[in-house]
């Protein structure tokens, strides 16, 4: 294992390290995300930890000891890698949210998205399996809450997507699936993911 490799693995372990400690606090923030979710429903997970941080400094000063330009391109390369491993492991996360608090996320959402016509709506198999028809009916219910009218009713086919959902009106189709959300999100967020494995101020 040559010297570039050396450091890249050193920096691959300590940025697995801070995963969890990173999604912790993204969980931690995802009622207020709930809470808030008119909208904008990532648009506050920051993802920021002062701990995560503080053993970032690690990752930092080894980053900063790549001297050749064959090092600094391999840091880049482990850079990039690094940030998509947070992201994919917060994709995770997300569909894997205790039943009770994943129901409310989703909840927000589609009331918020939804139209005020009739459509469907699309999960994929094991969504329609953990929510079902009784939150469709729940969901229409707090519908005409609203003041509307539209009936949603689930759809036979099924997502392939870790979560989330997509609106079907004719032939629109509005989609909020988790991959979708944390796409549009990430150009926000892939900032403050850097700061935290990398130290950056």
């Amino acid at each position: 294992m040559n010297g570039a490799e050396k450091i890249k693995e050193r920096i691959l372990e300590d940025a697995r390290s801070l995963h969890d400690k990173i999604l912790e606090e993204a969980n931690a923030q995802a009622r207020s995300i709930i809470a808030e979710a008119e909208k904008e429903a990532f648009q506050k997970l920051t993802l920021i930890s002062e701990k995560a941080r503080e053993e970032a400094g690690l990752i930092k000063q080894r980053y900063k000891a790549a001297e050749s330009m064959e090092d600094r391109k391999n840091m880049l390369k482990v850079r990039q890698e690094c940030i998509n491993e947070a992201f994919d492991v917060a994709l995770r996360k997300l569909s894997d949210m205790p039943d009770d608090k994943y129901k409310r996320f989703i909840e927000g959402i589609i009331l918020n998205t939804a139209k005020n016509e009739d459509g469907f709506i699309v999960f994929n198999e094991r969504d329609k399996k953990r929510l079902g028809e009784k939150f469709i009916s729940e969901i229409n219910q707090k519908l005409k809450v609203k003041g509307m009218s539209a009936v949603l009713r689930m759809e036979k086919d099924s997502l392939d997507a870790s979560g989330g959902f997509i609106l079907r009106y004719g032939e629109l189709e509005i989609n909020c699936t988790l991959e979708i959300i944390l796409d549009m999100q990430r150009p926000n967020m892939e900032t403050e993911v850097a700061k935290i494995l990398f130290n950056e101020q």
